[in-house]
C-alpha cells in the first residue's frame, strides 16, 4: 500500500534523510558548469546548443529528484533558468566568450526536459537509497 507523498503525481514526496548530501552533491555540479561556462570555449566538436540542452537537463533531472513537491518543482525551473541566464550574462562580462539568447533557451529547453524526471520513479528510487545509506552512516 502507498503512503500519501509516495506518489510523485500526488503533488509531494517523502523528505530526504541525507539532504545536505544531495544538495552539496548539486552544487558541485552547479560549480562545475559555472566553471566550464566562463573559461575560454574549447573546440568540443558537438553543437553549443545541444551542450546547453543535455547540461540543463542533467542539472534540472538531478534537482528534480529532490524537490519534494510541485512547488518546489517550480522553484527549481525558475532558479535554474535564472542561473543560465546569469552564466549568459557573466560571459558577456569576460572578453573570450559572448551572451545568446540561443543558449538561454537551449538551457530553458533542458530545464523543462529535466523536471519530467520528478514524474519518474527515479525519486522513490532515490528516497530507497537514501534511506539505505542513512542507516549506514548515521548509526
Amino acid at each position: 500500500m502507498t503512503q500519501p507523498g509516495d506518489n510523485p503525481l500526488s503533488g509531494s514526496m517523502p523528505p530526504l534523510k541525507l539532504i545536505k548530501v544531495w544538495y552539496f552533491i548539486g552544487a558541485m555540479m552547479l560549480a562545475g558548469v559555472a566553471l566550464v561556462s566562463l573559461m575560454p570555449a574549447p573546440d568540443i566538436g558537438v553543437s553549443d546548443k545541444l551542450s546547453h540542452l543535455v547540461t540543463y537537463f542533467i542539472l534540472s533531472g538531478w534537482f528534480s529528484l529532490l524537490a519534494v513537491s510541485r512547488i518546489s518543482l517550480g522553484w527549481t525551473v525558475i532558479g535554474l533558468v535564472g542561473y543560465g541566464m546569469l552564466i549568459e550574462f557573466l560571459q558577456g562580462m569576460t572578453a573570450y566568450r559572448y551572451p545568446e539568447w540561443g543558449d538561454v533557451l537551449a538551457n530553458g529547453a533542458g530545464v523543462l526536459a529535466g523536471i519530467l524526471f520528478y514524474f519518474s520513479p527515479l525519486p522513490r528510487l532515490l528516497r530507497f537509497v537514501d534511506s539505505r545509506l542513512a542507516q549506514i552512516l548515521l548509526r
